[in-house]
């Protein structure tokens, strides 16, 4: 992987980490940047199992079925893709179904009550989803060391 290649698995464990650590936060003032994160650690754990670089970006920071066509599409182009965790991501992971990259846009604290639950469910799956592909990943010998550092 050269310097400017995306490394979606080193993002992915980026982005859960640091939401898990906002979550913690006693004083919870960063739920929304939790909830964001949490969302983008979904996305980018799903493109790290997608070798092709067309894959990423069609999906974009969609969950949608028409993301879940181009899993499909991409597995068909690329059956080793297969037997990663990247099939039915917003039924398998249900919170990510309530998730959108434009609610990196709303004004802070907007949604408190329902953002505290809200997040903490999408960032307690989103860690599932990223160990999952990165497991996977490792397993298939296609995970570069530096990425889990």
């Amino acid at each position: 992987m050269g310097p400017t290649e995306p490394d979606f698995a080193s993002a992915a464990l980026r982005h859960v980490s640091d939401a898990e650590e906002l979550l913690r936060n006693e004083r919870k003032t960063s739920i929304d940047q939790a909830w964001h994160l949490g969302g983008f650690a979904h996305e980018c754990a799903r493109k790290a199992c997608i070798s092709d670089s067309w894959v990423p970006k069609l999906l974009g920071h969609d969950f949608s079925s028409a993301s879940d066509e181009a899993i499909e599409t991409a597995i068909a182009l690329d059956p080793r893709a297969g037997w990663l965790p990247v099939r039915n991501w917003s039924a398998r992971y249900p919170a990510v179904a309530l998730w959108r990259p434009d609610h990196r846009y709303e004004r802070t604290g907007s949604t408190r009550a329902a953002a505290d639950r809200k997040a903490h469910d999408l960032v307690a799956q989103a860690r599932t989803a990223v160990d999952a592909c990165v497991v996977a990943l490792f397993i298939n010998g296609s995970l570069a060391m530096e990425s889990v550092q």
